[in-house]
């Protein structure tokens, strides 16, 4: 099963990602990553643009999307593994379908005021420069990844360890009710 963490940018999948697929003992992929990877394969002459603001204001939002789709579709087959997906990810449906393998979906639920701790106190270079924008977008997307959510888990004031630590005690819950729910299953055929 696909561990896939979805939120904002700036709450945390990748270090989460990374720090949880090794409590896995699980390979990890980051979709920010990969699409830097495709980014500068299409782009050669471009190897100045680092950050994915960079891409993402260099293409505009329609480009970047689709790249983004490309970089989904690149994992399609990938099994039994920790996923960061882009912060804007959740905006295409197609994202999602590509991971067909069976997938647990997890929200890294951070506050708009720790993101603006985040972005602004630490003056991380972002595309949420603007504070209005910020806001919108957090407020249009938290719904989103609402729905999407199998399970949410609450970043603010938690480290990264903390994090990680809780989304896999979350993850061994739901692991153990299935078993539970398949060998009721099971034992519910053999008394037929």
């Amino acid at each position: 099963m696909n561990i896939i963490l979805i939120g904002m940018k700036h709450s945390g999948k990748s270090s989460v990602g990374k720090t949880l697929s090794a409590m896995l003992d699980r390979k990890f992929f980051d979709i920010d990553e990969i699409i830097k990877t495709l980014f500068y394969k299409n782009y050669p002459k471009n190897k100045n643009v680092t950050q994915i603001f960079e891409i993402f204001k260099f293409l505009k939002e329609e480009k970047f999307r689709a790249l983004e789709e490309k970089a989904f579709f690149s994992i399609k087959n990938v099994k039994n593994s920790v996923i960061a997906a882009a912060g804007g990810s959740i905006l295409n449906e197609n994202n999602f379908e590509f991971l067909k393998n069976s997938k647990i979906i997890i929200y890294l639920k951070t506050s708009i005021d720790t993101l603006k701790k985040r972005i602004f106190l630490n003056k991380k270079k972002s595309i949420f420069q603007d504070e209005k924008f910020l806001i919108k977008t957090f407020e249009n997307r938290e719904i989103l990844y609402e729905k999407l959510a199998d399970i949410t888990i609450q970043t603010d004031d938690k480290d990264i360890q903390e994090i990680a630590f809780d989304t896999k005690n979350k993850i061994d819950q739901i692991n153990h009710l299935k078993k539970i729910k398949t060998a009721q299953v099971e034992t519910k055929y053999l008394y037929v």
